[in-house]
């Protein structure tokens, strides 16, 4: 079904919203390094009509098979994914696709969405030691004790599908090939590629995996930096898989391309630190890692940074059924750079804020200028001298504009809340701005006040700053379950503020906080397991690392002793030596209860390996419940009733046994909620605890509302777009408007998503004879990301599939959407809108 445009920040304006041009709805926005939403930009790019399309065949049926039923149709398959999904790329225009997916041979057609590439690494001093952060974060994890043990994943393969490695680091081996650390792995599109951009989007592979974006490198060395800084498995050998250029976007089927060449590269473990956020289990990046996981391989990958835009909001490949979906949580301590200060005798951490120059040398004294809003009165002279600010209430780009017009030579911004900050939002600010902690801020604050103006001396090197939430759930962290309700994430690691190596050429070293940090943090910890024992499967793996997991406090309020919420922190933050060491597993490690009110009853598997006998009990601990809108999500403490059958047990060496566990959500909890808890099992031997997880949905779940926007769904006319950013403009539908299927303007209906729904249908109905076309179905969407995102479906997008298929006359459109999780044939489970009545001539 051409037509979609995907999704965007259409906030209403009297005439004018914005939109990026996708041909097809199955899109989704994201943050740095998680997927955004748009299929891959034209695979031809003379040819504005040619896109990548991702064919999902029938059992058995191959690129022959699809080849002898396709006759008379222009397209070209690009790449048969026979070894990790059943199906292919092909290159084809909108309305071919779509005459693909009628065939009998072809299950589903999926778009070839978009993933974001990160941010270039900026430059960073080079550390003159090792750096304790890193070190921190493999304390936090007990990576360190296995070193100890002499357990540092000698042997192991792990495949990082990234920006590529730069492999002349030190700490990572300083060479490329079979005598190296970085033994294998490719380039499969070149320095200049972007799938957003036209000019660049077909990729030039080559065989050298080197990396000019450096998130890739920052992502080996937590896996396995050995050297000024020690990752978690410093011996693993590393197989590079470069997915993204310098710049900007990839996209799925060059994803696939990867998992398929770590497959028969023989890579243990294979780590993506990427994804599509809001994103189902059966897209096909997801259900192609769930195959590696088939074959021997264990898959790690980021849950997701939209924590922001609340539940539902993981990535796949992560949300995938066998994937190792990993959330995250601050270190305790992040590297910054440093500035000294005299008056105070102590280096303190800074980070400059965007687009304004790098400080150089010594400030001005520092003069307190106050809040330095608009309205705001100036507390202090600050023309010539360095302006002091607190954050808040209006933008950096607002306080920095006043502080220069007063004649500020530089701009220093403290938080308003505990902990660093980063800033952006000034364009080409002619003096410097830098942004320092609350507890910093206030220091030099009182200082200024009483007339002893310090200044800040640049460069100091670099400094530990501690991090607000050290040790509890990052605040980018997204939320699960997956739209399914499958449970997610699985576990937690660090991932917040976590310094690791960059390319030599951008310092060789950097702080970064992301998911993209916690996960190789879990795929290091996995290459440990496999190094003690290569016997262990994928599925070991996950259950030893999840079932040792330790529980994160709630980041809202610690103090009230509650765990944050099973749905976003797994079984908790993994511990490489409880994982080594365990006896037993507790099976499945994450659990889906489902939904409605009543109690919900699953059984967990408890299996001994130990040589003597053990006896367990089993306890249970709730986590908080998260309550009302999902994208802006409330907390809720009430606890559910939790029984088991048995309550205790006895096992044998070797010998399994079953509990039943029955979870009676309470009373008091609002409907909506999505709640869950810790299960332990504790052998009252030893010791040892073994952790599952689960979650649920109270109320219905498919009463969740979909198109209840008050602005949308809505008409509204198409009226250009930027050449430069591809959004496009549009002005409000007016009633009994006419629209010329020739001249224009083109029609356009703005869809916002409330939730992820199973499919979405739109027929058009002419009001005059009654008669009614309808476009094949769009299945599994992600829901709008942003309380106003809204996607835009074009009318001649659509009639680019069915050129004749409306005439002259008056209609109306009609969306349909069936509800996750809905049954089709049940009327109740869909939501359908009806259009204003339009008129279509010549």
């Amino acid at each position: 079904m051409p037509g979609f445009r995907a999704y965007s920040s259409l906030r209403s304006a009297p005439n004018r919203l914005a939109g990026r041009p996708t041909a097809i709805l199955a899109a989704a926005i994201a943050l740095p390094l998680l997927a955004s939403g748009a299929p891959a930009a034209q695979a031809n790019p003379d040819d504005e009509s040619s896109q990548v399309w991702l064919l999902e065949l029938a059992p058995g049926a191959g690129p022959s098979a699809l080849d002898a039923v396709a006759e008379g149709l222009d397209y070209t398959v690009r790449h048969d994914f026979d070894r990790i999904w059943n199906g292919v790329s092909v290159e084809a225009d909108p309305a071919t696709a779509h005459r693909l997916g009628r065939l009998d041979v072809v299950e589903q057609v999926w778009s070839d969405i978009r993933f974001n590439g990160p941010a270039r690494v900026s430059d960073q001093q080079a550390p003159e030691e090792s750096q304790p952060e890193l070190a921190q974060a493999i304390q936090t994890t007990r990576a360190a004790d296995a070193h100890e043990r002499g357990v540092t994943g000698e042997g192991v393969k792990v495949g990082i599908i990234d920006t590529g490695i730069d492999y002349t680091h030190p700490d990572l081996g300083g060479c490329f090939g079979s005598d190296c650390r970085v033994a294998y792995g490719t380039d499969f599109v070149g320095d200049d590629f972007n799938s957003d951009d036209p000019e660049h989007a077909e990729p030039v592979p080559d065989d050298d995996p080197a990396d000019c974006g450096g998130h890739g490198t920052h992502v080996a060395g937590i896996v396995g930096a050995d050297g000024k800084v020690t990752g978690v498995a410093p011996d693993v050998e590393f197989g590079a898989y470069r997915v993204f250029g310098c710049d900007g976007s990839t996209s799925s089927e060059i994803i696939m391309q990867a998992l398929e060449a770590a497959l028969e590269d023989g890579m243990d473990v294979v780590n993506l630190s990427l994804g599509q956020s809001f994103q189902w289990p059966g897209y096909p990046t997801a259900v192609a890692a769930d195959k590696l996981t088939e074959e021997g391989v264990t898959v790690v990958a980021s849950m997701g940074n939209d924590g922001e835009a609340g539940v539902y909001s993981g990535s796949a490949p992560g949300v995938g059924e066998d994937v190792i979906a990993v959330a995250s949580t601050d270190n305790p301590k992040q590297r910054m750079d440093a500035a000294f200060v005299p008056a105070l005798d102590r280096r303190i951490g800074y980070r400059s804020i965007d687009d304004t120059p790098e400080p150089e040398a010594a400030t001005d004294p520092l003069v307190w200028l106050g809040r330095a809003c608009a309205d705001d009165a100036s507390e202090g002279d600050v023309n010539g001298m360095a302006a002091l600010i607190v954050r808040g209430t209006c933008t950096f780009k607002e306080k920095y504009a006043r502080a220069v017009a007063e004649g500020a030579t530089s701009v220093v911004i403290y938080n308003d809340r505990s902990g660093p900050f980063g800033g952006g939002g000034i364009e080409d600010g002619p003096v410097p701005a830098v942004g320092l902690t609350d507890a910093d801020g206030k220091d030099l604050h009182d200082l200024a006040t009483i007339g002893k103006n310090p200044v800040l001396e640049f460069p100091g090197g670099t400094v530990l700053v501690d991090l607000p939430r050290g040790g509890l759930a990052s605040s980018f962290t997204a939320y699960g379950p997956a739209p399914d309700l499958t449970f997610k994430p699985d576990l937690a690691a660090p991932g917040g503020g976590i310094w690791s190596t960059v390319p030599v050429a951008d310092g060789s070293y950097e702080s970064l906080s992301g998911t993209s940090m916690s996960s190789p943090h879990v795929a290091g910890a996995a290459a440990l397991l496999i190094g003690d024992d290569p016997r262990l499967e994928p599925r070991e793996i996950r259950t030893r690392l999840a079932n040792s997991a330790k529980p994160v406090a709630w980041g809202e309020n610690p103090d009230l002793g509650e765990l944050e919420a099973a749905h976003r922190q797994g079984t908790g933050v993994i511990n490489v030596i409880d994982a080594l060491d365990a006896e037993a597993c507790l099976h499945p490690t994450g659990v889906n209860t489902g939904d409605g009110t009543a109690p919900r009853t699953f059984e967990l598997t408890l299996t001994s390996r130990d040589r003597t006998t053990r006896a367990y009990a089993l306890t249970h601990r709730s986590t908080i419940a998260t309550t009302g809108d999902e994208r802006d999500p409330g907390f809720d403490a009430a606890e559910p009733k939790v029984t088991f059958e048995p309550k205790s047990l006895k096992l044998y060496p070797g010998e399994s046994a079953t509990v039943q566990v029955t979870v009676e959500p309470s009373a008091d909890l609002p409907l909506g909620s999505v709640f869950g808890g810790r299960i332990t099992a504790r052998s009252t031997d030893d010791g040892e605890s073994l952790t599952a997880a689960y979650s649920g949905y109270q109320g219905d779940y498919l009463a969740i509302p979909v198109l209840d926007h008050p602005d949308y769904p809505k008409l509204a006319a198409v009226v250009g777009q930027d050449p430069e950013t591809h959004e496009f403009d549009y002005r409000d539908f007016e009633d009994g408007e006419t629209f010329s299927l020739t001249e224009g303007p083109d029609l356009a209906a703005l869809v916002f998503l409330g939730h992820q729904v199973a499919e979405l249908t739109i027929s058009a109905e002419n009001t005059d004879t009654g008669e009614t076309t309808e476009w094949e179905p769009e299945q599994y969407l992600q829901r709008s990301p942003g309380p106003d995102d809204a996607m835009g479906i074009h009318l001649q997008d659509l009639l680019a599939e069915h050129p004749n298929a409306l005439e002259p006359g008056h209609w109306t459109l009609h969306i349909k959407v069936l509800k996750a999780l809905g049954d089709e044939s049940n009327p109740a489970h869909w939501e359908h809108w009806q259009s204003p009545a339009f008129t279509l001539t010549e």
